[in-house]
């Protein structure tokens, strides 16, 4: 089996941090809106990199495929969650769009959780018991993205 990285991009910049992702690990991405069975099938190592849009929701093109992605055996895989939003212009919403996987992915081994990396925020659905489920960045305005990244994958690395 192997690892795969899946992203949600409206604008190009979930797609960055798959792809910078992906180069540490050695792997390649896909798109959400090419997501199948078959690869969900093939990968038992999974990252998902989603941004979180209108009112705290999972970026669209993930949005789209969360009826596939319920419809996985998840019970041997290992998930990893990646999230991109804006502390400044949704402090109340921040990331939030995570949560959107939790219930479709119920039996995986989810790994990745991360301290707050310092954004200020109101709330966040994906910030859990001090936490957040995964790496969330504030990528167009956090220049330190890819060290926070770096720091994330050192903890992660040995799940892909």
């Amino acid at each position: 089996m192997s690892t795969g990285i899946v992203f949600g991009s409206n604008d190009g910049d979930a797609k960055v941090v798959a792809e910078y992702i992906a180069s540490k690990i050695g792997c390649g991405v896909l798109n959400a809106t090419d997501l199948t069975a078959d690869f969900l099938d093939k990968n038992d190592k999974l990252i998902f990199v989603a941004s979180t849009h209108k009112v705290g929701e999972v970026q669209k093109d993930f949005q789209a495929k969360l009826g596939l992605i319920g419809e996985a055996d998840w019970t041997e895989k290992t998930l990893a969650l990646v999230g991109l939003g804006n502390a400044a212009k949704h402090p109340d919403t921040f990331n939030s769009g995570l949560v959107d996987f939790l219930p479709v992915t119920k039996g995986a081994k989810l790994v990745g959780a991360f301290d707050n990396p310092g954004y200020e925020f109101d709330y966040s659905a994906a910030f859990i018991n001090g936490k957040f489920i995964g790496l969330v960045l504030d990528y167009k305005n956090d220049p330190q993205w890819q060290a926070k990244t770096d720091g994330w994958l050192n903890g992660v690395k040995q799940y892909f």
